[in-house]
């Protein structure tokens, strides 16, 4: 039996059941990485490397991990070289959640569904790339293809936007495409960084900043414009929460020593952070906006190749940064200062999930909803989703959960939305079939779409976005 079947992951009677109300609704990916431009563009890919394996740090560990010199994975080899390499990798990556991944992609996008440690990689290779020089695989008709009515990309706060404003007059683009304000390397400053990111932001605003108060009036200045381009979400990421308690006096000092170039602890840093982020937070608020956090990972931790081959090339891990009382401590000061908004939380370690739901519920009430967001980056496994939906609803509704997101840079990442709906699905089946849940199958049916789909278009409020 081939490995992608119609009952792909639902072992039991009513997952079956429960994922055809499912299978075909719409995706609304509220947090992704690609690139508006190539979208825009639309050009034809090259070949099936530079869809699949380019910027993708999830494949790169593995092949790294099988033992394949850098050239091969992010130098200057040649592109069916890498290919070649990945193909071999491939079969050994039971388990790990890149095997059904690609897997599904090779049946949904190529209808291709070779077994992997049998399949002859150079007829393999020119059969991608027959069907990517379709006019069926240019970037917006996978997506179309995919049946997505939203894309949210992450965006600098001073990006012009322009390729937003482009796809948006472009009447033959029939999903939305909506840029998200993403200012945390703004946020988050160093002595070594702060004098670029003001200069940034001098050249896009009509102004100067001259002081850490004209600096955060720039910083809602780009909110603002961010806004009128359609956004309705910012996304920040940070290592840890930020420190709240930082006075004017101490922010603008700590800012000032930036500015000459003077050496400040991680401490001050966060602390100022803390301080900038409560002031751009309450324009958010203002607006109406949902707000994210992607909190916890360690970044580029090995300084060799971080030199070879740069930033969010697969050197990033797990960290164990959270504090609940931390955590707790900056949504109370942002709920104190009219600043919190609908807020989703995503940590990087999954042992954090229980704790952020737990936090997540100290505030939610009727004016804001803060909450779990879906299982990131080295959770969003089988048994990580599934872990993350038993930490969501024991300690929250799971009824209300916003769902999932494809977090990546690849247009054929969607059938992410896919694997979590099966898992959803077998989840609850397997509950209903113990008798753990009692309710009409119409009850259940509407919470299903909801997660999957409604939910997210209640807390996005993104214009002419209709549930299903």
């Amino acid at each position: 039996m081939a490995l992608i079947n119609d009952n792909f992951l639902l072992n039991n009677k009513t997952a079956v059941k429960l994922y055809q109300k499912v299978k075909d609704l719409p995706i609304y990916d509220f947090h992704c990485h690609l690139d508006p431009k190539e979208i825009y563009e639309n050009k034809n890919y090259e070949n099936i490397t530079q869809l699949w394996l380019a910027g993708d740090h999830y494949k790169w560990r593995l092949i790294r991990a099988y033992g394949i010199e850098e050239g091969l994975i992010t130098g200057d080899a040649d592109d069916f070289d890498k290919f070649e390499a990945f193909m071999n990798m491939l079969p050994y990556s039971i388990v790990n959640p890149m095997y059904h991944w690609c897997s599904l992609e090779l049946k949904r996008y190529f209808n291709e569904e070779a077994d992997l440690d049998k399949v002859n990689v150079k007829k393999l290779y020119k059969s991608l790339n027959r069907k990517l020089a379709k006019s069926s695989h240019t970037p917006q008709n996978l997506i179309k293809q995919s049946n997505v009515s939203v894309v949210c990309t992450t965006d600098d706060p001073c990006d012009d936007l322009e390729y937003h404003k482009l796809l948006n007059q472009d009447k033959k683009v029939t999903f939305k495409v909506i840029p998200t304000f993403r200012p945390d390397s703004y946020v988050f400053l160093s002595e070594t960084t702060v004098k670029d990111k003001i200069k940034q932001l001098d050249q896009t605003i009509d102004g100067e900043i001259k002081d850490l108060n004209s600096y955060i009036e720039a910083l809602k200045t780009r909110v603002h414009y961010f806004n009128r381009q359609g956004a309705r979400s910012s996304d920040q990421s940070f290592e840890k929460a930020p420190l709240m308690y930082a006075t004017t006096e101490e922010a603008t000092a700590i800012y000032e020593s930036m500015m000459k170039g003077e050496a400040v602890s991680e401490t001050q840093q966060y602390e100022l952070a803390g301080y900038i982020l409560t002031e751009i937070s309450k324009v958010y608020n203002e607006l109406n906006w949902v707000v994210q956090f992607h909190l916890g990972p360690t970044r580029n931790n090995n300084s060799k190749m971080l030199e070879v081959a740069g930033t969010d090339s697969g050197f990033d891990s797990v960290g164990e940064q959270l504090s609940a009382k931390t955590l707790n401590a900056m949504l109370d000061h942002l709920e104190q200062h009219n600043a919190l908004s609908d807020t989703i939380i995503y940590p990087n370690n999954g042992n954090d999930h229980l704790m952020v739901q737990a936090t997540a519920g100290n505030f939610t009430n009727s004016e804001h909803k803060v909450q779990l967001g879906a299982a990131w980056w080295f959770n969003d496994t089988k048994e990580g989703m599934e872990q993350h939906l038993v930490d969501y609803a024991n300690v929250g509704l799971l009824a209300k959960f916003v769902g999932m997101l494809t977090d990546s840079r690849s247009m054929i990442s969607y059938t992410r939305h896919e694997y979590f709906r099966r898992i959803l699905c077998n989840f609850l089946g397997d509950k209903i079939e113990k008798g753990e849940i009692a309710l009409s199958d119409a009850t259940i049916e509407q919470m299903l779409k909801d997660i999957c789909y409604n939910n997210a278009v209640n807390l996005f409020k993104i214009e002419g976005v209709k549930e299903v």
